[in-house]
């Protein structure tokens, strides 16, 4: 039935949280199975320094979990690349016009929050789920 779709390039939006890097695992874990080439991708919102912005600092970036990422997708044989972009409009855009310019086939994003079932999703992940054309999963 779905012998026809094919996931070639997979996009995990990551924030740093316990639930995105759990969403960079099973987006590790995919792009294995399914040999896509995966892209971990963090917006830097407005008003929030650039990675470059903090060189001064005596840090590489702030961003170490996007280093172990990295790390784990070499050591699993998947092709990564990571992107750190500047949001000029909000984050959800952000994601889903990155998405749509990269031809993406599958978003992963870890959610924030749990408390209400109406904002279970977050709103990030619930802009992306409501926005994105291609599927979208959820990690919690």
């Amino acid at each position: 039935m779905y012998s026809d779709v094919k996931i070639v390039k997979i996009l995990v939006a990551m924030d740093g949280s316990e639930n995105s890097k759990r969403a960079g695992d099973y987006a590790i874990k995919m792009g294995l199975e399914l040999h896509a080439e995966v892209v971990a991708l963090h917006v830097v919102p407005v008003g929030k320094p650039f990675p470059e912005e903090n060189l001064e600092k005596g840090t590489k970036h702030d961003y170490a979990y996007l280093d172990k990422i990295g790390k784990q997708s070499n050591s699993a044989g998947v092709d990564l690349e990571i992107e750190i972009v500047r949001a000029e409009t909000p984050v959800v855009n952000e994601i889903i016009e990155y998405a749509n310019k990269k031809n993406i086939d599958l978003i992963v994003i870890g959610i924030r929050s749990v408390s209400e079932f109406r904002f279970m999703l977050g709103s990030t992940a619930s802009g992306v789920v409501e926005s994105a054309r291609c599927p979208v999963l959820v990690v919690k």
